[in-house]
């Protein structure tokens, strides 16, 4: 007759090889053994470093499974001494328990159980668990029966082996894919906020972006002043996310309460629950209606992280998981406190680069005039770019244009000036100009008389700030009924073009000089162009025709071509011709200041 427990062993062979857990693997090899051999209650133990903890037992009270669902690895027990001896302990009778294990007696028969067997599962020297077997009455195990029990035992310690192995693999790599996914959302989330965004925008597309991939909800707060403000919700269902403004607008956070991102905004410490308990809520509500709103979102678990940089706090950013039934844990906790630092440098880099924007363009704003002069008989433009911020930083530009009358009726100084540099020492070599100006054309001096007077005060300036020049041109118009009359001078500084109302022909005002704030003795030649009712005078930086295109640089040839065919009927028209020309060739960013001044006689 065929040994049933040979048939056995080959279908739990089978059995295993298909099974893909460990738990799979547990409950096959007590199941079959138990019911060939009659046991009453049977268990498999994993072994990690000095505990054993079931996987699957049967047969046993609830009590004891509860009891033994860890068991530390302690001589003394037969289950740890089957383990740390690697051979089987059988106890065959009740009376075996009270002789061999007197401390575990009362224990090991309980529950009516008499006889056991605890077999230690080992795959080389690798210690993989145990497992046992209960019986009810005396069994005195025949040689037959260990030997099926310790190839039961052999079979269920290889699959687990071959199990742990592949979960390990398995594990491993969910946790690289989890990381790849993470390092791909910071990437995603930095390029977002390095964009050109205002602050508020890139903290509500942040949100927006953290949903649902990282988070079922996702809020953004933001320190302002002594309060903090909530600046982002979001989710992936709006009619969600309105039910939460409503409900916070009936019932507004509590700014002094001891949890929340408010309080992690202010504090600078992070706030993290695994388990949202319903004391939480139970705590947090300040009614029943209250209540049975924070329930009905169903929040699962929180994390909320501070917005920090340099040790101080910018605000908070919560994540939250509800419907979907996801659980943060402690490598999302560290993920999350990334993403907020990554976030909150940015976010301060930001503020940065937006104050000293603020701060440049006062201080431009300071250089050049607010509007132009109202002065019968001339039309008046001006038009200032700044150099574009990319890969340049922010600067304060030195180009400057000015119109001021003279104490004669009737007259007007014009001054066109580039300055040699950026950032605040150009902003001070501007100021000195045009202020010095501005005092010279007062005491109605001769443009080249007033250049000189300025060229004295750059070299002055020029013993504490070296290397210091500029190109300037100074002009003085008188209007008479017929036009007005121009006479110029010019320290360097491109020629002055003027268009002619007749033929629009283009003229070049040339007025030799050397440039200013380098040599003590400069040579300044004066020149006197008449312009008639319509012909305008045209002055600009070299911003314009150092223009960089596809073609190189913009250049004279393309300004008085643009001036000559231009149908421009008024200084207004002319200079916004004349800018967007330049910026349209430049086919991206400008790559230094751009100013131009139009004169238009309309007497």
């Amino acid at each position: 007759m065929t040994d049933p427990r040979a048939g056995a062993l080959q279908r739990l062979t089978g059995r295993l090889a298909g099974a893909a857990t460990p738990e799979e693997i547990a409950r096959l090899a007590v199941t079959d053994a138990a019911d060939l051999l009659g046991a009453s209650g049977a268990g498999v133990y994993s072994r990690i470093g000095t505990t054993l903890t079931a996987l699957h037992s049967t047969g046993w009270e609830a009590e004891i499974r509860q009891r033994h669902r860890q068991i530390p690895v302690r001589r003394g027990r037969p289950l740890s001494d089957a383990v740390l001896s690697g051979a089987p302990v059988w106890v065959e009778a009740a009376q075996q328990w009270r002789d061999r294990y007197p401390e575990m007696a009362a224990t090991g028969t309980s529950g009516g159980f008499e006889a056991t067997a605890c077999l230690p599962m080992r795959v080389e020297d690798r210690d993989v668990g145990a497992l046992v077997f209960s019986f009810r009455t005396p069994r005195p195990f025949s040689p037959d029966e260990r030997a099926y029990l310790e190839a039961v035992t052999a079979l269920c310690a290889q699959a687990l082996d071959r199990a742990r192995l592949l979960v390990a693999e398995r594990d491993a790599r969910a946790a690289a894919e989890r990381q790849l996914d993470r390092m791909t959302f910071l990437a995603r989330a930095g390029r977002l906020m390095e964009a050109p965004l205002a602050v508020e925008q890139r903290l509500r597309r942040l949100a927006e972006l953290a949903v649902p991939e990282i988070a079922d909800w996702c809020a953004v707060h933001l320190v302002r002043d002594h309060h903090v403000e909530q600046l982002a919700v979001a989710h992936a269902d709006p009619e969600k996310v309105a039910a939460v403004a409503r409900m916070q607008e009936r019932y507004p956070p509590d700014p002094d309460a001891p949890t929340g991102a408010i309080h992690v905004s202010r504090t600078g410490r992070a706030s993290y629950f695994p388990e949202v308990p319903d004391e939480l809520l139970v705590q947090s509500a300040v009614d029943e209606e209250h209540l049975a709103l924070a329930r009905s979102i169903g929040i699962r678990s929180v994390v909320i992280v501070p917005l920090l940089v340099r040790g101080h706090s910018l605000g908070a950013l919560t994540l939250v998981h509800a419907e979907s039934g996801r659980r943060f844990d402690g490598v999302d906790l560290a993920f999350a406190e990334q993403l907020a630092g990554n976030a909150a440098v940015a976010l301060d880099n930001a503020r940065l680069y937006e104050q000293q924007r603020s701060i440049a363009e006062t201080l431009q704003d300071a250089l050049l005039p607010t509007a132009l002069p109202l002065a019968p008989g001339l039309r008046m433009a001006a038009r200032y770019r700044p150099q574009s911020d990319e890969g340049s930083g922010i600067h304060v530009g030195g180009d400057l244009y000015d119109v001021v009358a003279t104490p004669k009726p009737g007259c007007w100084a014009f001054v066109m000036a580039d300055v040699c540099g950026k950032g605040p020492r150009a902003a001070a070599l501007t100021a000195l100009i045009r202020h010095t100006l501005r005092a010279e054309i007062g005491h109605d001096l001769a443009p080249a008389a007033a250049l000189h007077r300025l060229n004295r005060a750059m070299m002055l300036a020029a013993a504490a700030e070296p290397a210091r020049f500029a190109t300037v041109v100074l002009g003085r118009l008188a209007v008479d009924p017929g036009g007005a009359t121009v006479m110029l001078a010019s320290g360097g500084h491109p020629p002055a073009l003027v268009r002619r109302a007749a033929g629009a022909r283009v003229e070049p005002v040339v007025a030799t000089g050397t440039l200013l704030g380098v040599y003590a003795d400069i040579e300044l030649a004066e020149v006197t162009v008449r312009l008639g009712r319509g012909d305008m005078m045209v002055l600009y930086t070299d911003g314009v025709t150092e223009a960089r295109g596809v073609d190189g640089f913009y250049g004279t040839d393309r300004l008085a071509r643009l001036l000559a065919s231009s149908t421009a009927g008024s200084a207004d028209a002319l200079a916004d011709e004349l800018l967007d020309d330049v910026v349209a060739f430049a086919g991206g960013p400008l790559r230094d200041d751009v100013a131009v001044l139009v004169l238009e006689a309309t007497a």
